[in-house]
């Protein structure tokens, strides 16, 4: 049984949907005799303190109520610890939550907290930075942060801000030259794209490699070898119609550490769970094996746990104004 549990909310929308999912939420957990602690942060950048801060508090169970962003800024201050994550999935992709299992319901999330198990699963970091999906480079990164530019400029759908965005960097055809050293080789290239996998080859919806997911200990590694922008367009499409796995210019591989070098850059854009960070090469990956505690479903494909059941009220705290 759990001994206290904190209920972790990016809690700056403003809009009628937000309060009204918060609403429900803590209406779900009353229903359920959940006891809870619901921290607020009432910033985004507020999130990592109140993540350290419920880490370092005796609390048993640590959950990330949000989309993936959420998840890894919880994840980042929990693994490692003896803490148990738990996920709830109220964002727009909600990748980590996929993998895990977790009913994409509020109502059947919030019943995975009850009645779930424990397990353990890998997270990956680079440059000391904790992943839980992928990080990329090269073209995504640069994508993410037109989408991002073009939702606060015209207020667009987070969809049709992607799409935009994606042709925009497509058009540009952003090529960056690497050095990649892993399992004792070497790689030069001048590529598009690398992606790097903790947990699968998902980039959203869209499954990069149609293989089985990287083991424990292992990091999976996508790389596009598009020298052109047709050949960039021919490998999107391909990612699209579900098989880039086919495709001659793209190689995945499998490691347990990944060093990358860019000659003559002093930093790189690099997409971790979707957040774009500027990074000082050397990127130094490296994959933590178990080093996360999560609640999954009983039936869930990811390695066993331990059951439990939790009991009775919900508190509010607020972090930031």
């Amino acid at each position: 049984m759990h001994r206290s549990v904190a209920v972790l909310l990016n809690c700056s929308s403003r809009s009628n949907r937000a309060a009204e999912q918060r609403a429900r939420l803590g209406e779900l957990l009353k229903e359920t005799g959940f006891d809870a602690d619901l921290l607020c942060a009432e910033k985004t950048r507020h999130m990592g303190e109140l993540a350290r801060y419920a880490a370092r508090e005796p609390y048993d169970l640590v959950v990330a109520a949000g989309g993936d962003g959420t998840v890894n800024t919880v994840a980042a201050a929990v693994a490692g610890t003896d803490k148990t994550l738990g996920v709830l999935p109220l964002g727009t992709v909600n990748h980590f939550a996929k993998y895990l299992g977790v009913p994409l319901t509020l109502e059947g999330a919030v019943r995975t907290l009850v009645e779930g198990r424990r397990a353990r699963v890998d997270v990956g970091e680079v440059n000391g930075r904790v992943f839980v999906n992928n990080s990329t480079l090269g073209i995504y990164p640069s994508i993410v942060r037109d989408r991002e530019a073009l939702r606060k400029r015209s207020g667009l759908n987070k969809w049709v801000a992607l799409a935009l965005a994606t042709v925009s960097g497509i058009r540009r055809h952003e090529r960056v030259r690497l050095r990649l050293f892993l399992d004792g080789q070497e790689l030069q290239l001048d590529t598009p794209f690398v992606f790097v996998a903790n947990n699968d080859f998902k980039l959203g919806d869209v499954d990069l490699a149609r293989q089985r997911p990287p083991g424990s200990g292992e990091l999976g590694v996508c790389v596009a070898h598009a020298e052109s922008r047709l050949s960039s367009v021919r490998l999107i499409a391909s990612a699209l119609a579900g098989r880039i796995q086919e495709a001659s210019d793209f190689s995945v591989l499998r490691t347990t550490e990944l060093r990358v070098e860019a000659p003559g850059r002093r930093r790189l854009h690099v997409a971790a769970d979707g957040e774009v960070l500027k990074m000082k090469p050397p990127l130094c990956y490296r994959t933590r094996p178990e080093a996360l505690r999560v609640i999954v479903p009983l039936s869930s494909q990811i390695s066993a746990g331990s059951r439990r059941r939790e009991g009775s009220t919900v508190h509010v705290a607020a972090l930031g104004g």
